[in-house]
């Protein structure tokens, strides 16, 4: 057995000459995110959600053929330098939620391709809406021997949870217990979700939703496999033979930037206690409702009943976005001491501070060891991590 990284939901801008995400960086590629981005982050395994696309399945194609890829006999594609590309489609369903749908290999991305050529209106753009339910992706996804995600559940843009129904069982019925995996998103954390009966079904991940290189592993999980394959990833999803995901590591919600219920008329992130519903500054009833206020507002519980093995989360905030790392800092840490995971996880504080200097070094391990003060997000803000507050 043995511990890899993964950043689990990646979008790339451009593929095969064609732009793929339109809010994604066009700098950001298959090739760039393998040979360089995940080697950068300390990523062992990238999930490319954009894979559906026509643009994408080309370039997969071309890079097999050129041997800048191979594909796995248990699925997934491995590049030349071990790091492992994860095939996935992120899809809009016909009740407006987004939905992840990993697969394991080329076959399965051609099957899942004609089935969305009649039931989306451009097959070269990612993320598209779909003529079809989360009922009939949920048994795409089976068929095709593939792992059915929620995205960014407790989101108000697109969640299932933020912006659809309190419940999946009460949406889905029976059906509900097929789901087993349910990524977080920015601005949720294992402490929120375990207020709410129902998740204790389901294996957490947390991954970046980058559109920007910088972005990518900004969220990532730890998983204990075997080996780098589709099949491997899929057993530590379902906790299969000592097989798991051992962390999460995540963004601390207050940092996300649908932490809070924001007033777009007045351009307020509320501070009162959750749930707010209304604007308490102009009267407002349309609030961008935030992801806590969300949770406040359906949770069964007000303090979390983690299920007997959740893996613990641990908050971090981007090795860039630190107070006093610029530019020159970070390619200096970068350089000097190894990848962003290796620096935020494993260097010692006195390599750090004599890289960095002993403010960078003391911030990273109370992030190891805690939560670094935050000024919340909201409204499509992110929070800020406070530098006048932090334990010297």
């Amino acid at each position: 057995m043995r511990s890899v990284f993964a950043d689990l939901h990646i979008h790339i801008g451009w593929a095969n000459g064609r732009p793929v995400k339109i809010t994604a960086s066009r700098n950001l590629t298959l090739a760039s995110l393998l040979q360089e981005t995940a080697p950068l982050k300390g990523l062992d395994i990238i999930g490319v959600v954009d894979a559906g696309t026509t643009p994408v399945m080309t370039e997969l194609m071309q890079m097999i053929s050129a041997g800048e890829l191979r594909t796995h006999p248990r699925g997934g594609f491995i590049a030349p330098n071990g790091v492992m590309l994860l095939a996935g489609c992120e899809v809009e369903t016909r009740e407006g939620i987004h939905v992840i749908i990993y697969l394991p290999d080329l076959d399965s991305l051609h099957k899942y391709q004609k089935y969305m050529r009649s039931r989306v209106k451009n097959q070269e753009l990612s993320t598209q809406h779909c003529q079809a339910s989360i009922v009939e992706l949920m048994n795409l996804a089976h068929l095709l021997e593939g792992l059915f995600c929620p995205a960014h559940a407790f989101t108000p843009h697109k969640g299932f949870y933020g912006m659809l129904s309190p419940s999946f069982k009460s949406f889905l019925g029976r059906k509900a217990s097929q789901i087993r995996a349910l990524e977080l998103g920015l601005s949720s954390d294992t402490d929120l979700a375990d207020t709410i009966n129902e998740t204790r079904q389901f294996t957490f991940l947390s991954n970046s939703d980058a559109h920007s290189a910088g972005n990518v592993g900004r969220e990532y999980n730890l998983l204990r496999v075997a080996e780098l394959s589709f099949d491997e990833f899929r057993r530590a999803i379902y906790e299969e033979e000592g097989r798991r995901v051992l962390a999460n590591y995540g963004m601390d919600p207050l940092l996300g930037k649908y932490h809070r219920s924001y007033c777009p008329h007045c351009e307020l992130i509320v501070t009162e206690e959750a749930p707010v519903l209304r604007c308490p500054s102009c009267g407002n009833d349309k609030l961008v409702m935030g992801v806590y206020d969300r949770i406040v507002q359906i949770q069964d519980r007000s303090e979390p009943a983690h299920p007997v093995g959740r893996p613990p989360y641990h908050y971090r905030v981007p090795l860039i976005s630190l107070p006093g790392v610029g530019p020159t800092t970070y390619g200096k840490m970068i350089r000097l001491l190894g990848n962003e995971i290796e620096i935020l996880e494993k260097a010692s504080p006195d390599d750090i501070a004599r890289v960095a200097g002993e403010n960078t070094a003391h911030l990273i391990m109370q992030m190891r060891v805690g939560r670094l003060p935050i000024t919340p997000g909201g409204g499509g803000v992110y929070g800020k991590v406070q530098t006048s507050n932090c334990d010297q």
